[in-house]
């Protein structure tokens, strides 16, 4: 038989099994290879403004990409509800910027999943998974403001913090003018 043979469908769904096997490894056992790849892409979609933020995700990604990868893996409850972070919510920023961030964390999720070579069926859980950790976040902050509003409807795991973006008012003495006071060692 010439080495240029058709592969069998045997040998091709072999192929998928290990494919379908590598993403959710890969999100399971390295998620700090998806979360660098996350951290990335928010800084190329900053490019050319300056440096971004701090991220309201940041240091949840990691977490959640595992629990994700075990969704993969076949888990049965919430990667959302398992992840065990924090969560920062920024009144100031809104809900805005909560989509926005878990918008470039579903793409950066999407896209390690095209290359590890994943199914329709795990690009699903992925979407998800995500929508299940966007509608929660959204709800958390909006009980912020409002401690009557419902709560999520899928609990997040970890601990959730509010995050304050104020700027310093310390005032600053003239540049040359010296304290009267002595300094104590």
């Amino acid at each position: 038989m010439s080495p240029f043979a058709m592969r069998t469908t045997t040998d091709m769904a072999a192929e998928r099994g290990r494919k379908k096997a590598g993403a959710a490894r890969v999100f399971s056992r390295q998620p700090e290879r998806i979360a660098a790849l996350w951290r990335r892409m928010r800084l190329a979609a900053h490019e050319g403004q300056g440096v971004p933020g701090p991220s309201l995700l940041d240091g949840l990604v990691e977490p959640f990409v595992r629990e994700l990868g075990l969704t993969l893996e076949g888990a049965e409850s919430s990667p959302w509800s398992r992840t065990r972070a924090v969560l920062r919510l920024a009144p100031e920023r809104g809900a805005r910027a909560l989509h926005d961030e878990f918008s470039l964390l579903r793409r950066c999720l999407v896209d390690a999943l095209e290359v590890l070579g994943g199914s329709d069926a795990e690009r699903q859980r992925i979407h998800s998974a995500v929508d299940e950790a966007v509608d929660s976040a959204v709800a958390l902050l909006q009980r912020l403001a409002d401690p009557k509003a419902d709560g999520p409807r899928v609990p997040f795991g970890g601990l959730v913090v509010e995050y304050f973006e104020r700027p310093s008012h310390a005032k600053r003495a003239p540049v040359g003018r010296r304290d009267e006071r002595s300094a104590m060692h």
